[in-house]
């Protein structure tokens, strides 16, 4: 049961966003890769029904990603990781009270759908995200593998100056878990160089994702943050930080603590 109750509050946070930075290619024929590194995890246990959540679950996950476009409004996206997490629980009786384990996580297919649109001064689109989660991942003591399906709708829009993002995605899992999230970019472009193609986006993050076991027992968390994203040409950086306001769960578990994700991009 310690197993089911720290995985089940530790994993999927970002399963709404798509590369390359949620921003390119935006032409026909594109194509393009990046690379994220993400760590999270804490010794902080969560109020609960039950007190037998693990002490302490840090993860440390490697994120391989790409993106195909036919159309600019037709593309295929897939998401790879690989994991590496370090786990404590009480000792009982001999025996190391330290897991540790690493390996392929569960690949992420999706094949998101937009709708673009000129205004007089800025662009946007509606988008429509059909995913699904694969079974290719690890299954150990630390580790778990579990297929879902997902559905993602969204809207963003830019100008000069300003960029803004609002997805609302939801997922079902065959183990009978399912989540629900929505998730908040609004951002100020202060830097753009026409002649390199470069310059600076600085954002704000909002996440919110409810997820219940097959037994009905919530998990609720909200998340909030900074992003800087750095692109010259058709290379691009990020960072982002997200930081927990609001965690509340229906079965003990850990808080997911602070999360830092750094990325590099690349689209063709």
């Amino acid at each position: 049961m310690k197993k089911s109750i720290v995985i089940f509050g530790l994993t999927g946070i970002l399963f709404a966003h798509q590369p390359v930075m949620d921003m390119a290619p935006r032409w026909a024929g594109g194509w393009g890769f990046q690379f994220r590194y993400e760590t999270l995890g804490s010794d902080k246990i969560l109020d609960g029904e039950y007190s037998n959540a693990g002490l302490s679950y840090y993860r440390k996950t490697t994120w391989l990603e790409g993106v195909y476009t036919w159309k600019r409004s037709i593309r295929a996206t897939f998401k790879l990781p690989y994991h590496q997490v370090k786990s404590e629980h009480p000792l009982v009786d001999w025996g190391n009270p330290i897991r540790r384990g690493k390996g392929l996580g569960d690949i992420i297919v999706a094949i998101p759908l937009k709708k673009y649109f000129n205004l007089k001064r800025s662009t946007g689109n509606f988008g429509v995200t059909p995913q699904i989660r694969l079974k290719t991942g690890d299954n150990s003591d630390v580790l778990t593998s579990k297929g879902g399906y997902g559905l993602s709708l969204s809207y963003s829009a830019e100008n000069f100056k300003t960029y803004q993002l609002y997805d609302v995605y939801g997922w079902s899992f065959d183990d009978g878990s399912s989540m629900i999230g929505v998730d908040v970019n609004l951002g100020w472009h202060p830097i753009h160089k026409n002649e390199t193609n470069s310059g600076l986006f600085v954002m704000w993050d909002g996440t919110f994702q409810l997820k219940t076991d097959k037994d009905g027992n919530g998990d609720m968390r909200f998340f909030t943050g900074p992003i800087a994203v750095l692109y010259k040409g058709g290379i691009m950086a990020r960072i982002d930080v997200k930081i927990p306001v609001s965690e509340s769960v229906d079965l003990a578990s850990l808080s997911k603590g602070i999360m830092v994700q750094t990325g590099i991009g690349f689209v063709f």
